[in-house]
């Protein structure tokens, strides 16, 4: 694998030096200082134009294709979100959580491609991949970030997409004291509620500016609501029937549909801390620490149906895509082993709660050795935490009833008889059904960091500069999950005990219209002490799925910077190298399943475990990733830069764990979901061509083209894996197979009787190297600012595919999260006042290539977004701001493999916030 990246370093700084070899006469290698850019950064910019011609002169000096955003001052970045901010930049789009900017995609590439670093150092995510939650970061707290697309040697690898630094503030950016306070309330227009938010922020030095220290803590919170109506996912190739016979072959239906109201109360506390010393002008020691708590206390209330292909008393298909878009489900109209009488189910579930923690601590020693020699070291360690193992829990409380699902309109309707207009059946029809508790997996990742790098100066006019370095890091991601459910009432056969459990009607705030908004709800956590009062209790366990993942990174990398004039055009080329090897150590505790046995509900199962194994599994990978940086400065406002060079993904480490997760078995379909020790990283060799032309001191006008070839991509894909269940002494085994309906025509009673020695077939999904992918786009983009104070950024992303899916034509392939992306800004900044006006749009693209539940796509709908703000500085000291975050209040539609299956539909609402700043 060495000698294969070694060729591969030879042929790609071929290409590099036959474009530039008339203007050099010796090997060249690139420079990066400090995040691959070597101006001294700017901090203390005031106003709109100020932050823009502080984040061009960024760009214009860097060596490598990147963006950037400035705060117009300290607390002031452009947005309460730093994931919406980054959206406004050239390139790169936001997934959301909750109506919150939560992970980043770049140049197509989700967040698991894209290394997300805060002050040039990677934090432990909470999350069962690599990418960085920013809903778990206050913006509060950040004066900038930077967003390179292409990279040097000295720039940490792993994000093929492109490597986000974030930049927060230090008491030396600031001369003696400094102190911000901030206040405001954020309104949610579905929840119709007002939460507040506060930060503050004291920075001083002292000792003639030896001494420094920086204290900022911030709060803020939300009482969301959201409103959602989904399925589980469409089944494709159904026998349509019902009691009288088949109605259509190989159709798509629903699993089934909700109506979701998700109210959450958000909290977030970030607080940090950093101290400065300098005891001469030559050394500067910098101590920080931070910590950050992110609560989600989430209720969600859901009327719910449950779908089968084989009690359909009437429906309409589609025929060009096969979708059953209008059917109805009847009591009594199923085939005789059937999947039993359809019910009106009332979900009362907190899955969507999380308590977040991320803490982190470091030491930076920057030191001028002398004149020619530069060094700085760095150790830091963080630590993140999704407390939530043993925690959710999800009720279901039913009444036996006829509905019918619409798909014929732009929203999907069900309707459910006795509902509507604020009428509701009688509340003694209801009956207990399934319980668990402790769906959802705690996370937890650590890791430490060791850096050491080096900067030399040469004294001649060519070669200018000389970067090496070495980096280290170890990590521990690991996961666990308490489980437990209960299905002694499971079939309808039991009556609620509506007074003890507080069995209402619920009506659903600003829902979607022409929806159901009137049916019952409960008091969940009563129904869990009553399901223990009755004998029958919830008892999660500790589940045989959990493993623990250590990686230890090495990286060396050296590079160098050499400028030339041809005539009047400076001219500098980078060549560089970073070589780094990974060891990974997988252990897995694992319970494989051992039989599946039936409950009283006839569509639901149950699986059976045999006792715990330790699974243990290694392996190591090295990478050798070259790296060319030319810069052309064809005039004082021009600048063309071309870029070749490799670059990596390495998986993400819950994709990387031996366990397998087996899910809640239904007749319909057995599932599960498992990891790949096996996998390799991603590799891409890529290259860029970059104009920009700086015609302005805030006006600059660019165009790049951009071409990256991924091998080796992961994708997550269902497959077959065959089980034997337990054999029972004595008992006949028929092979009965639940996941085939027509198998099982026989009494529940005997089912377990039916289910021995038999190797059952279960739909398990799992990552797999092998496919290649280009992908190829180009990014223009327009800053504008007039002399009257108005101004105007505007840019585009189109980006395309091609996948190579190698001899075997059943492979399906397609790059998720790719997609085009668009956004106009206009803002006006004259004397005290600001406002801005930003639409964000994100074109269609691919969510999910498997859905996790039967192999089928998840495709996203386009989605534009406007947001506003504006503000006031009523003196030196004092300002007023006010900002609306999604003002039209666009839905988020989400469909399966074509257009006519509705996966989700998702309301966040629109939020504004108003509020007062002051700095002293």
């Amino acid at each position: 694998m060495v000698i294969d990246t070694m060729a591969s370093l030879g042929k790609r700084s071929a290409i590099a030096l036959a474009v530039t070899g008339a203007l050099f006469q010796t090997s060249l290698v690139s420079a990066q200082e400090s995040g691959a850019n070597s101006n001294v950064e700017v901090i203390s910019v005031s106003g709109i134009r100020n932050s823009i011609k502080a984040s061009m002169a960024d760009k214009k000096d860097a060596n490598v294709v990147s963006d950037g955003i400035k705060a117009e001052d300290l607390g002031k970045f452009p947005d309460l979100n730093v994931a919406e901010s980054l959206q406004r930049i050239t390139g790169v789009s936001i997934d959301r959580s909750g109506g919150e900017g939560q992970a980043v995609t770049i140049r197509g590439f989700g967040p698991q491609f894209n290394t997300v670093l805060v002050n040039g150092r990677q934090v432990a995510s909470e999350t069962e991949g690599r990418e960085f939650a920013f809903d778990s970061l206050s913006a509060d707290q950040i004066v900038g970030a930077d967003v390179f697309k292409t990279t040097t040697a000295g720039l940490q690898e792993g994000g093929i997409g492109g490597t986000i630094n974030l930049l927060t503030a230090r008491p030396f950016d600031y001369e003696g004291f400094t102190a911000l306070v901030s206040a405001k309330g954020v309104y949610e227009t579905l929840s119709e509620e007002t939460a507040p938010s506060v930060s503050g922020l004291v920075s001083s030095t002292f000792a003639d500016g030896k001494f420094g220290i920086l204290a900022a803590v911030s709060h803020q919170q939300r009482d969301v609501q959201i409103n959602r109506i989904e399925t589980a996912g469409w089944r494709p190739g159904q026998t349509i029937q019902n009691a009288n016979g088949v109605l259509f072959e190989n159709a798509y239906i629903p699993r089934n549909w909700d109506q979701i109201v998700d109210t959450q109360e958000r909290k977030r506390t970030n607080a940090n801390l950093v101290l400065q010393f300098a005891p001469n002008e030559d050394i500067t020691i910098t101590l920080d620490g931070f910590v950050s708590k992110f609560e989600v206390d989430s209720l969600v209330t859901d009327l719910a149906s449950w779908f089968e292909p084989d009690r359909v008393g009437s429906g309409t298909l589609n025929p060009d895509t096969r979708t059953l878009i209008q059917f109805t489900q009847e009591i009594g109209n199923f085939p005789v082993g059937g999947s039993g009488n359809p019910a009106t189910d009332f979900v009362s579930h907190t899955r969507n709660s999380s308590d977040v923690s991320n803490d982190g601590f470091g030491l930076n020693v920057d030191w001028e050795i002398n004149d020619a020699l530069s060094a700085k070291f760095d150790i830091n360690t963080s630590s993140a935490e999704n407390d939530r193992a043993g925690r959710d829990r999800f009720n279901v409380v039913g009444i036996i009833n006829n509905y019918e699902y619409d798909g014929t309109g732009g929203t999907p309707t069900v309707r459910h008889d006795g509902f509507g207009g604020g009428n509701l059946p009688d509340a003694s029809l209801s009956r207990l059904h399934y319980n668990e508790k402790g769906n959802q997996p705690t996370y937890e990742d650590k890791i430490t960091e060791y850096k050491a790098d080096f900067t030399y100066l040469a004294d001649t006019e060519v070669f200018q500069k000389a970067n090496f370095g070495v980096y280290h890091q170890e990590r521990e991601k690991s996961s666990f999950q308490i489980f437990g459910s209960q299905c002694a009432f499971c079939g309808y056969g039991t009556p609620a005990p509506n007074s003890t459990i507080d069995f209402r009607p619920f009506t659903a705030n600003n829902f979607f219209s022409g929806l159901i908004d009137t049916f019952y709800t409960y008091d969940g956590d009563a129904y869990v002490d009553f399901l223990a009062s009755s004998g029958n209790p919830i008892q999660p366990t500790l589940q045989g799925n959990r493993y623990t993942i250590d990686e230890e990174i090495t990286s060396l990398y050296v590079d160098f910077t050499f400028g030339y004039d041809i005539g009047d055009m400076p001219v500098s080329l980078n060549i560089g190298a970073r070589y780094s090897q990974t060891d990974v150590d997988g252990n897995a505790v694992q319970a494989f399943l051992s039989d599946v046995i039936p409950t009283s509900d006839l569509t639901l199962f149950q699986n059976v475990f045999a006792p715990e194994q330790n699974i243990v599994e290694s392996g190591s990978y090295s990478s050798l990733l070259p790296n060319v940086n030319v810069k052309f400065e064809l005039t004082d406002d021009m600048v063309l830069r071309f870029a070749v060079y490799d670059s990596m993904t390495r998986p993400t480490v819950s994709e990387l764990s031996p366990s397998t997760t087996f899910n809640e078995p239904r007749r319909q379909n057995l599932t599960g979901q498992g990891g790949n020790p096996n996998l390799r990283p991603f590799r891409s060799e890529n290259w860029d061509i970059s104009y920009e032309w700086y015609y302005g001191d805030t006006s600059l006008f660019t165009f790049a083209v951009f071409n990256k070839e991924v091998d080796d991509f992961i994708t997550t894909l269902s497959g077959t894996e065959l089980y034997t269940l337990a054999d029972r002494e004595g008992q006949p085994g028929s092979r009965c197979n639940p996941s085939n309906s027509t198998d099982c025509n026989v009494d529940p009673s005997s089912l377990a009787d039916e289910l021995v020695g038999l190797e059952e077939a279960y739909t398990i999904t799992r990552p797999q190297n092998g496919e290649a992918a280009r992908v190829t786009g180009y990014e223009i983009a327009w800053t504008h600012v007039f002399e009257n104070g108005f101004g105007v950024t505007a840019n585009a992303t189109v980006v395309d595919s091609d996948v190579s899916i190698g001899d075997d034509s059943s492979t399906t392939f397609a790059l998720e999260g790719l997609g085009d992306s668009q956004n106009l800004i206009m803002f006006y900044e004259a004397e005290s006042w600001q406002a801005r006006v930003a639409y964000n749009n994100r074109e269609g693209f691919l969510r999910q290539i498997d859905n996790g539940f039967n192999g089928e796509p998840i495709n996203t709908d386009t989605f534009g977004q406007w947001d506003v703000s504006a503000s006031y500085d009523v003196n030196d000291t004092v300002t007023v701001f006010f900002e609306g975050i999604n003002i039209t209040e666009e839905e988020l539609r989400q469909t399966g493999r074509f257009a006519d299956q509705v996966y989700s539909i998702e309301d966040n609402g629109s939020r504004y916030s108003i509020g007062v700043r002051a700095k002293f």
